[in-house]
């Protein structure tokens, strides 16, 4: 059993229908004789922020529970599109990688704050927020063909975020917070001159 705990984003149904469109995509753009795909039940699609570690459930204080509340508060919500799919060697996750998107690093950064200001040391930090959608076996050469997913679609909409608890084969939410922070101020911009 896993006994993984986080915080981590969940899609919305319309972001679930979303990614089974890019899933079902990714089935047909695998070739013939290629390794097997497994892929992940839409009820598993996640982006963890921020791993907290395993065996840690007694860390779900209130304190903890309430430095989220912060992060969230400080969060507007948003949105961030995928921009392709790749193939991780080391774990044979294939994963759906976002566009550049400011908010959802600080999200992913303000839930490792919030973890260290209650004393815990995350196990892992988020540099790279993704969606895990399948696995090939691991160990790998690259697997071009993904390359040929069409991941251009909506936007997936990042509104809140829980305290997720993997007991093993599911993810149970201890807890969730809604994203209220105010957007981030438009970049200026400098008129041409001439």
């Amino acid at each position: 059993m896993s006994q993984a705990l986080f915080p981590g984003w969940r899609p919305d149904a319309d972001g679930r229908e979303r990614l089974a469109v890019i899933v079902d995509a990714l089935a047909k753009a695998r070739p013939q004789g290629a390794p097997r795909l497994q892929p992940r039940r839409p009820e598993q699609w996640h982006a963890t922020l921020c791993f907290i570690g395993y065996d840690l459930l007694q860390l779900a204080t209130p304190v903890l529970l309430q430095a989220f509340a912060e992060a969230a508060a400080a969060i507007p919500p948003h949105r961030f599109n995928v921009e392709r799919l790749t193939y991780w060697r080391q774990s044979g996750a294939v994963v759906a990688l976002p566009h550049a998107n400011a908010e959802l690093q600080d999200l992913c950064d303000a839930t490792r704050d919030a973890i260290r200001r209650c004393g815990v040391r995350p196990l892992q930090v988020t540099t790279q927020p993704h969606v895990t959608l399948a696995y090939l076996e691991r160990g790998l050469d690259a697997q071009p063909w993904l390359d040929a997913v069409d991941c251009r679609g909506d936007a997936l909409r990042v509104d809140r975020f829980e305290l997720l608890f993997n007991p093993g084969g599911r993810y149970d939410a201890l807890d969730s917070w809604e994203l209220s922070g105010a957007a981030l101020p438009v970049p200026p911009q400098q008129t041409a001159l001439f």
